[in-house]
């Protein structure tokens, strides 16, 4: 588990659950860099406040490395669900929102 902070992430707002909720920026790998946990604070109301939203790696066991993790994020899409993408230098990975954990 490595935890990091990605500034372009942060502030960026998504509909989910129910509720719009807006990314603080703060990323906690998890599984050998197959799972993204993005804290996360609810927009639309009070009533959950923060909570974690977890995007897993579409392709494991390719997944970015927690050792050298650095600042990749590259963008946010919301076409087709909730996808984290992840550009690093020669490879680019996607994370798929899959659960929310409330806080």
């Amino acid at each position: 588990m490595v935890e990091t902070h990605w500034d372009d992430l942060r502030g960026r707002e998504l509909r989910y659950d129910g509720h719009t909720w807006e990314l603080t920026g703060d990323v906690v790998v998890r599984d050998r860099g197959e799972l993204l946990a993005v804290d996360v604070r609810q927009v639309d109301g009070s009533k959950h406040g923060h909570a974690t939203l977890s995007f897993a790696n579409e392709n494991p066991p390719k997944s970015l490395n927690p050792g050298t993790l650095g600042d990749h994020f590259h963008r946010l899409e919301t076409d087709n669900g909730h996808t984290v993408v992840v550009r690093t230098e020669g490879r680019t990975y996607r994370y798929e929102l899959h659960s929310i954990e409330y806080e």
